[in-house]
């Protein structure tokens, strides 16, 4: 962009995206697309993203899992599978469907399933001015600072720590069984 208005314009939209996130309700606040947000944020900040070409890999949910290990909600399941589909309700995240599920996609039904987006989704991708944003550290902070402010306040500090490591946080106890189930059913998929 040739000057700094309408690039910081294009900033300011994303920045009330990641303040307006679309989250579930019903057992408090669900932190799964915030949480989603700071694990691609995190793959592209240490070069492991370099296109614009996400996929529910097992990076990712790693990654996904790491930040849930210290931000999550003992009243919320750590399904990497939901916000990745649902993520599309910003209208900056885009799905790509596998050859075969374009009528999935087009019909709006909810995959609610980790081996249901794993069949009908190939990749996800974001709008190219946030991807490029993304690359540059300073932009990349500014709205990691956003997100983190909305969804959780006062953490900025410990969220860059955590990006600085691959090591879960040791979870409560009430936690150590929702790992684990989730972690069997990422095995049988």
């Amino acid at each position: 962009m040739p000057y700094p208005g309408p690039h910081l314009e294009a900033l300011a939209y994303y920045a009330r995206k990641f303040e307006r996130l679309r989250v579930d309700r019903a057992h408090g606040v669900a932190p799964h697309k915030p949480i989603l947000l700071l694990a691609v944020m995190e793959l592209v900040e240490r070069n492991l993203l370099p296109q614009n070409y996400i996929v529910l890999s097992p990076q990712l949910t790693q990654t996904f899992l790491k930040y849930w290990s210290y931000l999550g909600s003992a009243s919320h399941n750590p399904d990497i599978s939901r916000p990745f589909f649902h993520m599309k309700s910003g209208k900056f995240w885009h799905l790509v469907p596998r050859p075969g599920f374009e009528t999935v996609l087009a019909a709006k039904i909810k995959l609610k399933t980790l081996a249901e987006v794993q069949q009908a989704i190939a990749y996800a991708y974001v709008d190219e001015d946030l991807f490029d944003f993304w690359q540059i550290p300073k932009y990349r902070e500014s709205l990691q600072a956003v997100l983190v402010g909305r969804w959780f306040p006062g953490r900025l500090a410990e969220v860059k720590e955590i990006s600085k490591t691959d090591e879960f946080q040791n979870p409560p106890g009430y936690l150590r069984e929702v790992y684990a189930r989730y972690a069997q059913g990422l095995q049988e998929a």
